[in-house]
């Protein structure tokens, strides 16, 4: 079940890859808050390593080159779509062609849990996940990628991480969907969590139905603290960008999460 609900997110992202990537062109309000995240980091120790799973077409690090030197960030992106990776690489060529001096980054085709088991102790400062985290559909991977997180991060080094959140938007816009998902929920006597949803995107009028799994901060609290974290900050971001503890309006859910030293 679990290989098959990652190749189906795969192929959709595959397919869709120019689409995704054309729908992406604007820079989400969440930016600002991994931008100020980095500025903490290079505060503390001017160059840091970089580590995004499931990058896309590597806007994010596009994003970050506008703010800080090549000198100050080493930036890695993973992601399980060839197609958008391609495309990464494709930008990327073009940007350095309209700059002085090649800046060197690094977009790596992989799923994030063989990514990061093949990845030494220690290398990483930063880790981040923007809306890729809420794709794994096991609590025991997720669990697995997060250890693994932790084991590659340098101590003090942090994670962050955006995932969709329910909200009376969300509830609106997809809300057969949610009472398929709830109603699933019920026959299989409450062992299909009750929170994994298959989103509708339509492309060339054809329907294509991504999993999500739409977490409760209680659940990711959890998950992270079972995993060794330190649980900095944790709550909703609002449509227009600022950070809230109500779900009513929330675009997404923020963690920051560090790992430090044991006492």
């Amino acid at each position: 079940m679990m290989d098959s609900v990652k190749n189906s997110v795969k192929s959709f992202y595959n397919a869709q890859a120019e689409k995704f990537s054309w729908t992406r062109k604007k820079k989400w309000p969440e930016f600002f808050y991994i931008k100020q995240e980095v500025e903490k980091i290079i505060s503390e120790k001017w160059k840091i390593k970089i580590l995004e799973l499931w990058c896309g077409d590597g806007r994010l690090y596009r994003y970050l080159i506008d703010f800080f030197s090549e000198e100050q960030i080493e930036y890695t992106g993973v992601d399980i779509s060839e197609g958008l990776i391609k495309i990464a690489k494709e930008n990327w060529k073009l940007i350095n062609e309209n700059l002085d001096k090649e800046v060197k980054c690094s977009f790596v085709v992989s799923d994030m849990l063989s990514f990061l088991e093949e990845q030494e102790q220690q290398i990483y400062d930063f880790v981040i996940a923007v809306a890729s985290f809420q794709h794994i559909p096991k609590k025991y991977e997720r669990l697995l990628i997060l250890k693994n997180i932790y084991r590659t991060l340098n101590y003090d080094g942090v994670v962050q991480m955006f995932n969709w959140s329910f909200s009376h938007w969300f509830f609106k816009k997809y809300f057969k969907h949610i009472l398929k998902s709830f109603v699933l929920w019920f026959v299989t006597i409450f062992t299909k969590p009750l929170n994994d949803i298959y989103i509708p995107w339509k492309n060339d009028g054809k329907v294509y139905y991504r999993y999500y799994h739409i977490f409760f901060l209680f659940e990711l609290k959890k998950l992270f603290k079972q995993s060794w974290f330190v649980v900095n900050d944790l709550c909703y971001i609002n449509r227009e960008g600022n950070k809230s503890i109500s779900r009513k309006d929330a675009r997404n859910s923020i963690l920051v999460a560090r790992k430090t030293v044991l006492k």
